[in-house]
């Protein structure tokens, strides 16, 4: 069974929070704080959580979501120090487009798998923080070109 964290809206802009159905004792919390504080809750309890958001229209906002992964013992130490900085403009083109359509540009920060009928699914964490690295995808809103490109 998954952990659970509760939110229950007490009016527009307060919810209460509960885990695995102890309240906390710094509860309400404003809904700006519910990515923070569902951040730090998922992380301290290191499990996948589900999380649940409870409306006072009745309605339910459910998901799971997961602690981030640890940092590998095999990976390069973080030296700030000596770090090559860091340009402030990146540039990416592609071809293929048509003249004058919004072209999107993502972050890709990370990948998912279709199942078995080609149906996919991605979470998000609101509280994470993209980092500028990887790839980026240009996507043509009318002609549906993408171009995946890496960020070096």
């Amino acid at each position: 069974m998954l952990p659970q964290i509760l939110l229950e809206a007490v009016n527009a802009d307060t919810l209460i929070v509960t885990v695995n159905g102890n309240k906390l004792a710094a509860t309400p919390i404003r809904r700006d704080q519910i990515a923070q504080t569902v951040t730090e809750l998922v992380a301290r309890l290191d499990s996948p959580t589900r999380v649940e958001v409870r409306e006072m229209d009745g309605s339910i906002h459910a998901d799971v979501l997961t602690p981030p992964a640890p940092r590998s013992p095999f990976a390069p130490a973080e030296n700030t120090q000596n770090a090559a900085p860091v340009p402030s403009l990146l540039e990416f083109t592609g071809e293929g487009f048509i003249a004058g359509e919004d072209v999107a540009v993502a972050l890709i920060i990370r990948h998912a798998s279709a199942d078995h009928t080609g149906t996919v699914r991605a979470l998000l964490d609101r509280g994470e923080v993209p980092q500028i690295a990887g790839e980026v995808l240009l996507f043509g809103r009318i002609s549906g070109t993408a171009s995946v490109q890496s960020i070096t």
